[in-house]
Parts: structure tokens; sequence; C-alpha cells
């Protein structure tokens, strides 16, 4: 569902882009995308008093904040979405910028668009140490 194709054709200047869900991962995208002059607005299910940690991080950025809940017109309206890893991709407001055509966009698609090196990725619940120090002994 999140479409990475199209980050390195997307420029984020002055684009009205909402990022759903203000934990690490939405903080760094909203210090990422005020640097490249998006029109950021951050949507989150949660009060103000939770987020307060996050918000002295992003408030300083002069982005738009609706808060308490997930703004449905907010996110239908951008141009683009970053959703938070965790946030569940079947919320209603979701499937309406869905249903918009608003593309989905992450943090992790991004970094892999933009590294300028090969990328070798490893998963799974058992064996990731393992397997990472023999991938690093092949490519030495």
């Amino acid at each position: 569902m999140i479409d990475t194709r199209r980050l390195l054709e997307f420029d984020f200047t002055d684009k009205r882009v909402t990022v759903v869900g203000l934990g690490i991962e939405g903080v760094d995208m909203v210090r990422f995308l005020s640097r490249h002059h998006a029109e950021v607005t951050v949507s989150d299910s949660k009060t103000r008093e939770r987020l307060a940690e996050q918000l002295r991080d992003v408030e300083r950025l002069g982005v738009s904040l609706s808060l308490g809940t997930n703004d449905e017109g907010a996110i239908a309206e951008a141009e683009a979405l970053f959703v938070s890893q965790g946030v569940p991709l079947n919320l209603p407001p979701l499937k309406t910028a869905r249903d918009h055509g608003v593309p989905f966009l992450s943090m992790v698609g991004l970094f892999l668009e933009l590294c300028p090196g090969p990328i070798v990725g490893i998963t799974g619940s058992s064996g990731k140490s393992t397997t990472t120090a023999l991938v690093n002994e092949m490519l030495k």
C-alpha cells in the first residue's frame, strides 16, 4: 500500500503534506519535510498533553497541528501522506485519502529511494545477527 516509487519525483516545496502519527518517526519526517519547504500538517489521535515532548520539537517549525483526532480533511486534502509505522492503515481517514488518490509514502521508503548505495535487507524472527555477520564477511 505504501508507494515508494514516487518519492524521488516528488518535489516537496510548497506541497501540502500531512504526517499521520507524531511518534519518533513522525517528528523526524516533520523535520525533513520542513527543511524541504513543504506545507506540513500533523494529524495525530493523541491529545496535545500526551504529545507534549514531541510538540516541543515541531511547534517551532511552523507546522499546522490537528491533534486529538485524525483529521479527515487534512488527510484527504494532502498532496502526499507520510504514515508512521504504528498507525493502522485501515483508519477511515486513510481510506478516504486512498479513495482520493493521495499517495502514501513512508520514512523507510524515503530512505530506500535516497540512499546512494546498495541496500541489503535482513528480516525475520531469528537468525538476523548470524545472517548479518555472514553477509558482512561476504561483502568484505
